[in-house]
């Protein structure tokens, strides 16, 4: 006899619970509970972001509030990504170069 072992989620973080409150609330919550759940949201792990995205009862709010800040929810960029770049261009300008001179 074979025994399964299935992935459990962990269900929500902290902070996770935290904007879900906020998020059931929007748009009717306060400045500085507005910056605290954007900041949030820009540094969401994907499983937070996968459950609350999937709870039906938030889709509504969750639209309207990257619908109105989708700007400001873009993670910061990583040093790999600033290194990959920065790589990428000098690259570049190496095969630029060599292929003038």
């Amino acid at each position: 006899m074979s025994s399964r072992s299935y992935f459990q989620s962990r269900g929500l973080s902290q902070d996770a619970a935290k904007a879900e409150a906020l998020l059931y609330r929007y748009p009717n919550i306060s400045e500085e509970e507005l910056a605290s759940l954007i900041r949030t949201f820009s540094h969401f792990p994907l499983l937070d972001f996968g459950l609350l995205a999937a709870d039906e009862r938030l889709g509504a709010k969750l639209d309207a509030f990257y619908a109105d800040h989708a700007e400001k929810l873009r993670p910061p960029l990583t040093l790999i990504e600033w290194m990959i770049g920065i790589g990428a261009v000098v690259g570049l300008l190496v095969l630029i170069y060599n292929a003038l001179g």
